[in-house]
């Protein structure tokens, strides 16, 4: 089993020789779109027709404020042919955890035997060469909770968490796991048919032969094990060193390898959302950690039409020299270091705009530039873009406004005068007249709207994302009112001429330590508007997007839904109309989430192909994209041009009709 960001919950098996599709070589059997979860401990049934899941969930929870409580324990059952989940159940807490708990973090395990499913979690205390370990019965076929048992195992204190444990070998009667390091060696844990610890045995790498008795069975260790550290097992259990033993080890070497999971320089990509409407445009910038940084690429995909990602070309004259993307839908920029070229259906055509890397936000016949400063807590230097007529894209116009963070912004006339109101951190709302340029009001929250510059440290005044009323009278904006003040933020909608409050309710506490723009976004024009913030920790890289539905009473709280996802909020973009999301993840692909959260498709490119996957096992590929996919057949993967894998092979997807018939599940299944 591999856990991986880009195949979810992936299932390997080395392929029979009756088939002979890919001799030697491991091929996936079923990948489960467990994306929410982190997978801990894993067992098959004993027909391998099923996967029973023991994972942490982060279950965050919306209570006039976003709680944040430690991650639970969730056993699954999951059905490998259908890719269907059966049961699900969570585990309660350790009953031995305040009993000199020295870390958060426990180790789990499950053992399915004979005897019943069991799962064992153990925790290192503060007491030397001592764990606290709990284990829980359940129901194999339902997941109901039965009996529990809670000891001390004082041998020496383990803690395997964090070492990319793994289940070596299921015995009837016992189970292998490991390896972890421990004082300098490798040490494998023996679990029994309940799940409770027996022993441990101190080996670079171990397995269970095959056969051998059941009340005394073999082990078999490296060769350069020492026995004499393991006498505490060897009445139990027979040892016997073998050159064979890492033979397992080597196995999962080659699935490594195969699935790129485990690569010392990973391919990783760092994306650039530029989507609009009609078509989803992204960049992405593809390197291997510590090796040289390829130039960036950019693809494009028709919203409407059944299509797959396509690349965009350079522009011209460009080959030798780096190329950053920026822009929204059709208004396409590429920078370089001496010019920036705008990108049309038919090219590249030169603006004579000249700046430095930024990021370009277009709405309409408006865009606001942000170029990168650095000079002081103002980080972002603005242009205000208009369109001509005569002239391909925006003309240039450098205003007064800055910015801490990436801003956002909504236009307006106020007494026939064309402005502009941005959002961008601690500088306050600014409003900019669009023909001067010049910011004539600022809002410094604790206080009215002034002139004046936000120059008081101490001044609350950090607001992030903008969306308009429709009778462009208001805006709804996030106040950060103290950050140091945990569930003290707020959606305030202020009024665009004068810059009061008209009203104000709670708003989730994102961890806004973390560089954090909070965009904000229609789904129904007054009625539900979406946001994305960060609620793990930075170090977990989870977008979270939160739909805020507005109270249909003044006075009354607003109601608040939220789904998360694996990639950074930073890889974010969203469709204009509100009708879906997407998030950037590594190797060039990306996720296309509906309103409700449910991933409708999964897309990206690999060398010169492309792919697409609806949930459903539906596929398309070109390339040597379809040197890296399996289409599941009852229970046996194949090649993507197996002709057993027709029947789930498409030309291309159109992401509205995914959409829609996303839609038509969720309303048929209420």
């Amino acid at each position: 089993m591999v856990w991986a960001r880009e195949n979810y919950l992936t299932f390997l098996d080395r392929q029979s020789s009756s088939e002979a599709v890919d001799p030697g070589r491991f091929v996936a059997v079923a990948s489960l779109p467990v994306n929410s979860l982190d997978p801990r401990s894993i067992v098959l049934t004993s027909n391998g027709a099923d996967a029973i899941v023991l994972s942490s969930v982060a279950a965050t929870a919306w209570e006039g404020h976003m709680i944040l409580p430690p991650s639970v324990r969730v056993v699954e059952r999951w059905n490998l042919a259908t890719r269907a989940r059966i049961w699900s159940r969570t585990l309660p807490p350790m009953p031995n955890v305040q009993t000199g708990a020295g870390s958060t973090q426990n180790d789990d395990l499950l053992t399915l035997s004979p005897r019943g499913l069991f799962a064992t979690r153990c925790m290192p205390t503060n007491a030397r060469s001592q764990t606290n370990c709990h284990v829980v019965a359940l129901d194999e076929r339902t997941g109901a909770l039965g009996t529990a048992e809670a000891w001390s195992f004082t041998d020496f204190g383990f803690s395997w968490y964090n070492h990319g444990y793994q289940e070596v070998s299921p015995g009837r009667r016992y189970t292998l796991v490991g390896q972890y390091p421990h004082s300098g060696s490798h040490h494998f844990l023996v679990f029994d048919d309940v799940g409770r610890i027996v022993g441990r045995v101190v080996a670079s790498c171990a397995r269970f032969a095959e056969g051998g008795s059941e009340e005394r069975p073999s082990i078999l260790i490296d060769e350069q094990s020492q026995l004499s550290a393991d006498v505490a097992v060897s009445q139990r259990f027979r040892l016997i060193k073998d050159a064979s033993a890492c033979q397992l080890q080597q196995h999962l070497t080659d699935a490594r390898k195969y699935k790129r999971t485990n690569d010392f320089y990973p391919v990783t990509s760092q994306f650039n959302w530029i989507g609009g409407g009609h078509r989803i445009v992204w960049s992405s910038e593809t390197q291997r950690v510590g090796a040289q940084v390829e130039l960036p690429k950019a693809y494009s995909m028709d919203v409407g039409r059944s299509s797959l990602p396509a690349p965009l070309p350079p522009p011209p004259g460009a080959a030798d020299t780096h190329v950053l993307f920026a822009g929204s839908g059709s208004d396409l920029y590429a920078y370089t270091k001496e010019k920036i070229f705008h990108l049309e259906d038919t090219g590249f055509v030169f603006d004579s705009a000249k700046t430095g890397q930024g990021v370009i936000f277009s709405r309409d016949n408006e865009a606001l530039m942000a170029t990168y400063a650095g000079l002081d807590a103002s980080k972002y230097v603005l242009s205000l873009g208009k369109r001509r007529p005569d002239k391909p894209g925006f003309t240039w116009q450098k205003i007064s406004a800055v910015s801490q963070f990436r801003p956002d912004f909504v236009t307006f006339e106020n007494a026939g005068r064309p402005q502009m109101l941005i959002a961008g951190g601690k500088q306050g709302l600014q409003w900019v007249d669009t023909r001067t340029g010049q910011v004539f009001l600022r809002s410094c929250a604790p206080g009215a709207p002034s002139p004046n510059r936000c120059n008081d440290p101490r001044a609350q005044n950090d607001y992030r994302g903008l969306v308009l009323s429709s009778a462009r009278r208001t805006a709804f904006t996030m106040h950060l009112k103290d950050s140091s003040i945990r569930y003290n933020h707020s959606f305030e909608e202020i009024d665009l001429s004068t810059g009061n409050v008209w009203r104000s309710f709670p708003a989730p506490d994102w961890a806004t330590n973390y560089p954090l723009d909070l965009p904000m976004g229609w789904l129904e024009k007054e009625r539900r508007f979406w946001i994305v913030g960060n609620d793990f920790l930075p170090k977990q890289s989870g977008a979270s997007v939160t739909i805020v539905t507005l109270p249909a009473t003044d006075g009354a709280e607003p109601h608040y839904e939220s789904f998360t996802t694996l990639s950074r909020q930073d890889n974010f973009g969203a469709d204009p109309e509100g009708r879906f999301f997407v998030f950037g993840r590594d190797l060039d692909t990306i996720d296309v989430f509906a309103p409700n959260g449910v991933l409708v498709l999964t897309m990206g490119v690999r060398g010169d192909g492309a792919f697409a996957q609806a949930g459903d096992g539906r596929f398309a590929c070109t390339g040597k994209a379809c040197d890296e996919f399996r289409c599941v057949v009852g229970n046996v993967a194949r090649l993507a041009t197996d002709p057993a894998c027709a029947a789930l092979r498409v030309e291309g997807f159109s992401i509205v009709d995914e959409l829609a018939r996303a839609a038509g599940k969720a309303s048929r299944s209420q």
